[in-house]
């Protein structure tokens, strides 16, 4: 194998490495996220259970800290019926907010769990949208400055920039020029590339 060609694959397995050590961040974050708004939901539910749990109390229910739920035709003793069913309906209503605030939490949980991972595009088509978007060649600095102001979250470095945008050089979507010791980059435009039907007609001329 040539040298070039070893260095071009190993600088392609570097690449795809960096891309998938960003990938990995980004999910540790999103799981991240998404453990501390279910550790606020536990910590809501363990507030709401102990509200009604002073509640029962002070209503003088004594088996509600025992079942899940008021048992009819069980007497309280002291209780007169009509109490009772006070009781009742309090803690029924009180239980029922409670189910349709976890259930609402768990549907936004499970809503924010079934997002895509991997929302972020690839560095390479970053820099090829940057690049058809521009009238003059750039360097791998400018390209770097302008993606980090644009994407501050990313951790983007001049060579990473550099490495990246040769390998779409190499890939035929940006054009390489040389001026003394400083390269620049320009994005080939893929509609102007001709077809298969042209090059065939080409051919047969």
């Amino acid at each position: 194998m040539p040298a070039q060609e070893n260095t071009t694959l190993k600088t392609e397995y570097a690449d795809k490495v960096r891309a998938d050590l960003e990938r990995n961040r980004s999910e540790q974050e999103r799981i991240r996220a998404e453990i501390e708004t279910l550790q606020a939901q536990l910590a809501t539910l363990e507030s709401d259970h102990a509200l009604l749990e002073s509640m029962s109390a002070a209503l003088g229910d004594e088996t509600a800290a025992a079942v899940p739920a008021p048992r009819r035709g069980r007497k309280t003793a002291g209780t007169t019926p009509a109490k009772k069913t006070t009781v009742t309906k309090t803690a029924a209503a009180a239980r029922k907010t409670a189910v349709t605030k976890t259930a609402a939490k768990k549907s936004a949980a499970k809503t924010a769990v079934q997002k895509p991972a991997d929302t972020v595009p690839p560095l390479t088509d970053l820099i090829h949208q940057h690049l058809s978007g521009q009238s003059e060649p750039r360097t791998a600095r400018e390209i770097a400055t302008a993606l980090a102001e644009t994407h501050p979250t990313r951790n983007i470095s001049d060579n990473l920039v550099r490495t990246t945008t040769e390998r779409l050089v190499a890939r035929s979507r940006v054009e390489r020029a040389k001026q003394g010791s400083t390269v620049y980059y320009t994005a080939i435009k893929t509609e102007t590339a001709p077809g298969p039907a042209e090059e065939t007609t080409a051919a047969a001329s």
